[in-house]
């Protein structure tokens, strides 16, 4: 059923864009006490792909590489998360410039830990990690997901659409910690992306 709508000719005759998008985070990922400290890589990049549904809309899904340091008793270590936003895209110009919003659903998955180990299970399956021996964060959710909106401008050169725009992401659950955890994943999300299609 999916297969026949994902290959029906309505959607095959769409147009589809491939690229890449990269920016910066303006928020950390963690939150944590006097006793660790946290570094954001101010990098953020993947593959992004569009899909035209009709003149003015468009869905868009990227898939996201981002990354930060946890650093516990001199101890460091880095933490690596995919994300996966699909948003709904609607264009319009204002004056000359075209831009655009979007809103949709991100996905997130932390697929590595770094130098840090399991070193003990909670009641409900949370995983305790530490380094070198020393308590690290409590990581409750490996997956969650949160609504995502975003907005900017985009200007062609040739056959390349480049887009700027700020984003915004609320978690529903945290990846790391509770609130008053030593260390714990911020719900709140902000970047600054740029992406570049053909």
């Amino acid at each position: 059923m999916v297969a026949a709508l994902l290959l029906s000719p309505a959607l095959l005759a769409q147009t589809v864009s491939f690229g890449v998008r990269a920016g910066l985070p303006v928020t950390d990922p963690f939150s944590v006490d006097q006793s660790h400290q946290t570094s954001t890589h101010r990098y953020t990049i993947g593959p992004t792909i569009g899909i035209d549904l009709w003149r003015n809309a468009a869905i868009g899904a990227d898939f996201l590489f981002k990354s930060a340091s946890l650093t516990a008793a001199t101890q460091s270590t880095t933490v690596n998360r995919w994300e996966l936003p699909v948003t709904f895209i609607y264009r319009f110009h204002i004056s000359s410039m075209r831009r655009f919003v979007r809103a949709g659903v991100s996905v997130n998955r932390i697929f590595d830990t770094g130098t840090a180990v399991e070193c003990g299970r909670g009641p409900f399956g949370e995983q305790f990690y530490c380094l070198n021996g020393n308590p690290l964060a409590e990581l409750r959710h490996r997956n969650t997901f949160g609504p995502v909106i975003g907005g900017g401008f985009q200007f062609r050169f040739k056959r390349i659409r480049f887009e700027a725009e700020a984003r915004f992401t609320r978690w529903v659950d945290r990846n790391f910690g509770v609130q008053d955890s030593a260390v714990q994943s911020n719900l709140t999300q902000f970047e600054i992306l740029a992406g570049a299609m053909l």
